[in-house]
C-alpha cells in the first residue's frame, strides 16, 4: 500500500528508482481505481475548464497530469523528495502536458506560503505518509479555491492489521517510514476549519478517496 509522500527523512522509502518505477507502471496503465473513477466523474461534471491544479507530495504527477488533459489549464507537482523531479519531467513531456506543467521543492506544512492557491488541489495518498496528516490535509484545504481531492486508508479492520504489519516491516529492515491511518472525521474537521465539506466520497477495498468543496454562502434574497 505505497503512499507517495510527505515530509523528512522519514521519507527514506521514496527516490529516483521508485520514481521510475512509478512512471512505466502509469505509461504503460494509467491511473486507475478510485481515484481515476472520481478524477472522471468531477471533470464530466465541466469543474476542470481553465482550472489550476495543485498536486501535494504528487510524485510523479499522474493525478494533476490526467486533470490537465482532461481540461485544466495549468498544475503544479509540490514535493519535499527530489528524487521525483526527473521522472515527472518526463511523465509531462510524454503526455503532451509539458508547457502547461511544473514541479516544486516545498513542504505544505513547513512553508504553507511557498504553495499557491489554486482551484483543484490533490492529496493521493499521502495524508497517510505523516503523523500530521490532519494537519497536512488543513494546509491543503487552505489553498482550494474550488475542490479538495484527497485520498487514504479506508478505516476497516483488515487496512488496519495491513498498515500494523507493514510498519513491522519497515522497522524490520531499518527504514523509518512508517503508514498512519488517520480518523476520517478528524480530517473532515480540518477540511471544514477551513470552509470546505465532504460532497463526494469513492471507497475500495483499501482506499476512501473523498472530495472536498467550499461551503455555500447562504445569501438573503
Amino acid at each position: 500500500m505505497p503512499c507517495s509522500c510527505c515530509a523528512g527523512e522519514s521519507l527514506d522509502i521514496f527516490g529516483e528508482r521508485g520514481a521510475r518505477r512509478e512512471l512505466r507502471r502509469y505509461l504503460r496503465d494509467g491511473l486507475g481505481g478510485d481515484d481515476a473513477k472520481l478524477i472522471a466523474a468531477w471533470a464530466e461534471e465541466g469543474g476542470l475548464d481553465g482550472a489550476t491544479v495543485v498536486e501535494v507530495g504528487g510524485g510523479i504527477g499522474q493525478v494533476q497530469a490526467e486533470l490537465l488533459r482532461r481540461g485544466a489549464s495549468s498544475g503544479t507537482v509540490v514535493e519535499v523528495v527530489p528524487g521525483y523531479q526527473d521522472a515527472a519531467a518526463e511523465l509531462a513531456r510524454a503526455v503532451g502536458v509539458e508547457d502547461r506543467s511544473s514541479f516544486l521543492l516545498a513542504d505544505l506544512l513547513e512553508t504553507p506560503e511557498a504553495v499557491g492557491p489554486a482551484d483543484v488541489v490533490v492529496l493521493r495518498r499521502v495524508v497517510c505518509c505523516s503523523p500530521s496528516g490532519p494537519a497536512l490535509l488543513g494546509a491543503a484545504a487552505s489553498r482550494t479555491r474550488r475542490a479538495l481531492l484527497a485520498s487514504y486508508p479506508r478505516e476497516r479492520a483488515l487496512v488496519r492489521m495491513f498498515v500494523r504489519a507493514q510498519n513491522v516491516l519497515f522497522a524490520v529492515i531499518r527504514k523509518r517510514f512508517r503508514v498512519y491511518l488517520h480518523d476520517s472525521a478528524e480530517l473532515e474537521r480540518a477540511a471544514a476549519a477551513h470552509g470546505l465539506r465532504r460532497t463526494r466520497t469513492e471507497r475500495g477495498a483499501v482506499w476512501e478517496t473523498t472530495q472536498f468543496e467550499p461551503v455555500p454562502v447562504l445569501t438573503n434574497s
